[in-house]
C-alpha cells in the first residue's frame, strides 16, 4: 500500500520517498514508491504530473494511477535506471494541482447552489475536472436563465470564505451525516468501511476522494460558461475558475 501524502497535506509540493517497485513498459517506466504526494486521479479529478529525481536519473511523471492499492508513477526516465529501495525526491506541478483543487472545491460550491435553488432531492450525478474548463451533471432541469441565480449563490459562498473540512467517518455514521445535506453513498463506496467526507462547513457535505482548498475564498471567481441538456432530466453545467 502506498502512503497517500496528498491526504495528509494537500498543499505538499515536494516530498521524499523510497522506490518499492520498478517496471519497464516499452520506453517508459512505472515506479511505485512507499509514499507519494502525486494524486492518481479519481472522482472526476485528473492525476498530477511532475518530476521524480533519483541517483543519476530524472523521471518526468506524465501520469499517476492506482493499481491494487498502490500509486503507480509513469514516465520517461533520463539518465540511469531507477533501482528498488533507493531514495527519491518528488515535485508535483503545483500550478496544475492548485488549479484542480480550486476547480474541485468549486464543483462542491456549485452542488450546494443547485440544491439550494432546485431542492435537496437533486442529485450530483457526475463531473469531469480540468485545468481550463470543468463540468458537473445534475438530475434537474437548469435553464440558461438560471445561471445568473446560481452565480449569485456561488459568489456568496466564496465571499464568506468558509472552511472546507475533511472528515473520515465509519460507513454508518457517514450515511446518516450525509442525509442532512441531501447526499448519500453510491455504489462506488460498496465495501468501504471508512468514508472520506468533504464538507463546506455547515452548508454542504459529500463523499469525495479528491484534493481541495482549505477555504471557499481560495476558489476565487467562478464563471458559469453554459448549460447543456444530457437527456433523462440531467443538465450539465460547464464552468471555470479565474
Amino acid at each position: 500500500m502506498t502512503r497517500r501524502l496528498y491526504y495528509e497535506d494537500s498543499y505538499m509540493r515536494s516530498f521524499r520517498a523510497k522506490v518499492v517497485k520498478v517496471e519497464r513498459v516499452g520506453e517508459r517506466y512505472w515506479l511505485v514508491l512507499d509514499a507519494t504526494a502525486f494524486y492518481p486521479g479519481g472522482g472526476g479529478q485528473p492525476h498530477d504530473t511532475g518530476v521524480l529525481k533519483g541517483s543519476g536519473w530524472v523521471m518526468r511523471v506524465e501520469r499517476a494511477f492506482e493499481r491494487d492499492g498502490e500509486v503507480v508513477h509513469e514516465g520517461v526516465v533520463e539518465g540511469d535506471e531507477p533501482s528498488p529501495s533507493e531514495e527519491v525526491t518528488g515535485e508535483i506541478d503545483w500550478g496544475r494541482r492548485y488549479r484542480l483543487m480550486r476547480m474541485h472545491t468549486a464543483a462542491h460550491v456549485l452542488g450546494y447552489a443547485v440544491k439550494k435553488l432546485f431542492g435537496m432531492d437533486v442529485s450530483f450525478c457526475g463531473s469531469m475536472l480540468d485545468v481550463d474548463e470543468s463540468h458537473c451533471d445534475f438530475t434537474t432541469r437548469i435553464t440558461r436563465a438560471d445561471l445568473p441565480k446560481l452565480s449569485e449563490v456561488i459568489e456568496e459562498v466564496v465571499k464568506r470564505d468558509l472552511p472546507v473540512k475533511i472528515i473520515w467517518m465509519g460507513r454508518g455514521e457517514a450515511e446518516e451525516y450525509l442525509k442532512r445535506f441531501g447526499e448519500a453513498l453510491t455504489e462506488l463506496h460498496a465495501g468501504i468501511e471508512r468514508v472520506r467526507v468533504v464538507e463546506i462547513e455547515g452548508l454542504y457535505a459529500v463523499p469525495c476522494g479528491g484534493t481541495h482548498v482549505k477555504r471557499t475564498g481560495e476558489v476565487d471567481g467562478v464563471k458559469l460558461l453554459k448549460r447543456e441538456s444530457k437527456g433523462r432530466g440531467v443538465t450539465r453545467v460547464r464552468y471555470s475558475v479565474e
